[in-house]
């Protein structure tokens, strides 16, 4: 088990016990941070709190991350999560954040009825 502490804290809502955590170690290139290699699994996640996450590490050796300045992403499982959104109603806000006038031509959506 390790145990991915955040000083920011965590405001995702949309993160859960069973996500699966990865990890890259960004480097500086041409004056922008970026990574140069792909996303390190690390495992599961199993409880997460305000500030931080305990992912079962399993078979991967490694008690804490490397570097201070990883950076920790995760991933929706895809043998539990298949479908699109579900539910009975959406709400979406759309914003021009451009001070040029801006016209929207077209908008879709995937809908899954989700009671039957």
């Amino acid at each position: 088990m390790i145990i991915i502490n955040f000083t920011g804290g965590i405001n995702n809502d949309s993160l859960q016990v069973g996500d699966l955590a990865y990890y890259v170690t960004p480097s500086t290139v041409g004056g922008f941070e970026q990574s140069t290699s792909n996303p390190v699994l690390i495992g599961p996640i199993e409880a997460i709190t305000a500030t931080s996450i305990d992912v079962d590490n399993g078979s991967v050796a490694m008690t804490t991350l490397d570097n201070a300045g990883d950076f920790i992403m995760f991933a929706k499982d895809s043998s539990i999560n298949l479908s699109g959104l579900v539910g009975y109603f959406a709400e979406v806000t759309i914003k021009n954040n451009s001070k040029e006038k801006a016209e929207m031509y077209c908008m879709a959506s995937e809908i899954t009825p989700s009671s039957k």
